[in-house]
């Protein structure tokens, strides 16, 4: 039964094992530590196979869609939500909050203007600059045209040119346009390089691959090629000259004319992606707040691992501490990045992240690392739990940073599912940035002080 107090995992939590299937077999047989450790490793091998099995999935193509205005009221909203959350949060943020506010109202106002900005980008030599001139002299005043070199964070349509079968790198750009929430147009230039049956292969290829992902295609010719023209004069002379051809773009003037007639739903699409992107600014100034706080909470627990593991000889009983602490980890620093979780969801997620600590080995890898640091400190090395101790609060540091960072990624996201089995990647990679640098050193330095018996020594 949990205690009904502050900290209830941490204080009554040693019941909670790394292995959470094992807890009542821990409470009432007698094991020792390698028995446990060899159980936890062989069950967390097969979740990890499980794990990768489920997700193994084809990724989802990113689809153009038309914004509807209830989208852009709830994302506006959303926003002031998160402004408000960070006046709640730091009573310090009044003037950010008040730059948030203002950017907030500009996107409201924004829905009411008729005029269009329009991007054209694309590889080298597909034609973008001949085309950008073109466009320049002969589209309606309510058009603004630029070039890729420039900023589209404004762009309300992104003209993607392309001068032939659709490449792999352009196919790419086109999805993660897409999947950034921009409107685009596929235009194929230099059309007139093509037989008309190759056109049509082409064309339909470009179509298959645009209209899976809801984007449409026009093909024109920017800067035809020359044409060879044979004049007969009444003298029987014949004269043969290159005549340059007008620029056939009428598939795409046409489509930007109904654009411009019609210019709500690419205005919307645009207020649409800039509000998300304002949430999560938003977002990231609410997380560099809440990174504030979330550490003096790691540091602590990180000490209290320590401690806790240094006075205990047993390996069973350090593994339940250190359940316990991470279980308290998830709770307090989830409170502070607005995830709420039950005592059930905090075990389960400590439980999840003991699996991947054994199952990447960092136990024994930052054991080692750490041992080899401590010899250095003859006195503190020649006491058996002073590696154990500084080991314990190590990993309990990198489960904290890395449960920080998850939560502020997750925080930009528009799902608020969680996946704590997604974290093995992030500790592995938190561990090797530390082994690299002088961070595993600057940590045992720091560490010292607060295993007891140094503590003592220097009373």
């Amino acid at each position: 039964m949990d205690i009904a107090i502050k900290r209830p995992i941490l204080i009554g939590g040693l019941g909670l094992s790394a292995s959470l299937w094992l807890l009542d077999v821990v409470h009432h047989l007698p094991m020792d530590g390698s028995l446990i450790l060899g159980a936890i490793a062989l069950g967390s091998g097969a979740w990890w196979f499980h794990q990768h099995s489920q997700r193994s999935v084809v990724p989802t193509i990113p689809k153009q869609v038309t914004v509807q205005r209830d989208a852009i009221d709830q994302a506006l909203e959303r926003a002031d939500q998160l402004i408000e959350l960070l006046l709640t949060e730091n009573s310090q943020a009044v003037a950010q909050a008040e730059l948030y506010r203002t950017e907030h109202d500009l996107l409201l106002d924004s829905l009411e203007r008729t005029d269009l900005k329009l991007a054209i980008t694309g590889n080298k030599a597909t034609g973008k600059t001949t085309l950008l001139n073109c466009l320049e002299t002969s589209s309606a005043s309510s058009l603004t045209f630029t070039d890729q070199s420039d900023d589209i964070s404004d762009a309300d349509l992104v003209l993607l040119v392309i001068a032939g079968d659709m490449t792999a790198s352009e196919l790419n750009r086109l999805e993660t346009l897409v999947a950034e929430g921009y409107q685009v147009l596929v235009v194929l230039n230099k059309q007139d390089q093509y037989s008309p049956i190759d056109k049509a292969v082409v064309l339909d290829r470009i179509n298959g691959r645009a209209t899976e992902r809801g984007v449409d295609v026009v093909a024109i010719a920017a800067n035809p090629n020359p044409i060879k023209v044979r004049r007969h004069a009444e003298t029987g002379e014949i004269t043969e000259f290159f005549e340059q051809p007008a620029a056939e773009l009428q598939p795409l003037t046409q489509k930007l004319n109904s654009f411009t007639t019609e210019p709500g739903p690419l205005v919307m699409a645009t207020t649409l992606r800039q509000t998300k992107a304002l949430q999560r600014r938003i977002t990231q100034t609410l997380n560099e707040y809440r990174r504030q706080k979330a550490m003096p909470v790691l540091e602590q627990m990180q000490w209290i691992a320590a401690g806790t593991a240094f006075a205990s000889p047993i390996v069973t009983i350090d593994l339940l501490a250190a359940a316990a602490i991470n279980g308290q980890l998830v709770l307090d620093l989830g409170a502070i990045y607005g995830q709420k979780f039950s005592l059930d969801q905090a075990k389960a997620a400590a439980g999840t992240i003991a699996e991947l600590t054994v199952k990447l080995g960092l136990v024994e890898l930052a054991s080692q690392a750490l041992g080899t640091l401590l010899k250095s400190h003859v006195t503190t090395y020649l006491a058996g739990g002073a590696l154990q101790g500084i080991s314990a609060a190590y990993l309990t540091r990198l489960a904290g940073l890395t449960l920080i960072d998850y939560f502020e990624e997750q925080s930009l996201l528009e799902t608020s599912e969680l996946h704590f089995e997604s974290l093995g990647s992030r500790l592995q990679a938190l561990f090797q940035q530390a082994r690299q640098g002088l961070a595993l050193k600057d940590f045992v330095t720091q560490a010292l002080p607060h295993l007891p018996t140094m503590r003592t020594v220097a009373s």
